[in-house]
């Protein structure tokens, strides 16, 4: 299956690429996963210089592409009853895997306190940060919550201090994806030997998801420009017989109406 035109839409925003050539649905070819499974067999210590270089540079896309999805997925479930947090310890923790533990034994501690049950009811998204003592902190959104005071929320995390991070400044709700991920933004991209194979950022399984189309329609769209909120021209890549050629790409931001 091929398609040249993608379609991501939150509640605020429609993005559109329109690609020259229609490009697979199913990720890269074969070869290529070939290619890259036998370089994840090795540390980064045993790549060449050129794999290193290579290696690091496919790690700094996708933490992009990972805070172009969390923007999105923000966008998506931001409301009036949307907490934004910052979890410390007193404890310095510098293992990323027993912070995120703690992290999910205070998410059961507030479904059953706040939520009254055992199941997975709260809705939220977070990212790990490290600080210059080298232990990590978590910035968290929380969807769709009742109002719980501060000191209650300090019972519950029970590790350290929580700072609200108020959102007087956000004027606009439809923004919130995008002024949230800059409080987010180094977390997504620190330490990236460190955290390969970690999932940049936490999510509850309960949210809603930008709602993804891939087609084939050759059709031009037509836009009212008034609602284009960016444009873009870039180059892509595409894989045709058996190499590699330029792949032009129209993209559009548009504000829903």
């Amino acid at each position: 299956m091929m398609y040249n035109r993608k379609i991501i839409k939150t509640k605020n925003y429609t993005e559109i690429w329109e690609y020259k050539f229609p490009v697979p649905t199913k990720g890269e070819l074969i070869e290529k996963d070939l290619k890259k499974e036998s370089k994840k067999q090795r540390s980064f210590d045993e790549l060449t210089m050129e794999e290193q270089e290579d290696r690091l540079a496919n790690m700094k896309k996708k933490r992009r592409e990972a805070k172009w999805r969390l923007q999105r997925i923000i966008d998506t479930n931001f409301d009036n009853r949307t907490s934004f947090l910052t979890l410390t310890t007193k404890e310095n923790i510098k293992e990323r895997d027993e912070f995120t533990a703690l992290f999910k034994t205070f998410v059961k501690r507030f479904n059953y306190s706040v939520f009254d049950t055992k199941k997975s009811k709260l809705k939220y998204c977070g990212c790990l940060e490290k600080q210059r003592r080298g232990s990590y902190h978590m910035h968290l959104l929380m969807f769709d919550v009742p109002y719980v005071p501060h000191k209650k929320l300090l019972e519950l995390w029970g590790l350290g201090a929580i700072r609200i991070n108020h959102l007087d400044n956000l004027d606009d709700s439809a923004n919130a994806g995008r002024y949230v991920s800059k409080y987010m933004e180094k977390g997504i991209g620190d330490g990236l030997l460190e955290s390969f194979g970690k999932n940049s950022y936490l999510r509850s399984r309960n949210l809603k998801l930008p709602v993804e189309e891939k087609l084939t329609d050759f059709k031009p769209l037509v836009i009212d420009s008034e609602v284009i909120l960016d444009e873009q021209e870039y180059t892509s890549k595409v894989y045709v017989n058996n190499k590699y050629i330029d792949n032009p790409v129209s993209y559009k931001k548009i504000r829903n109406k």
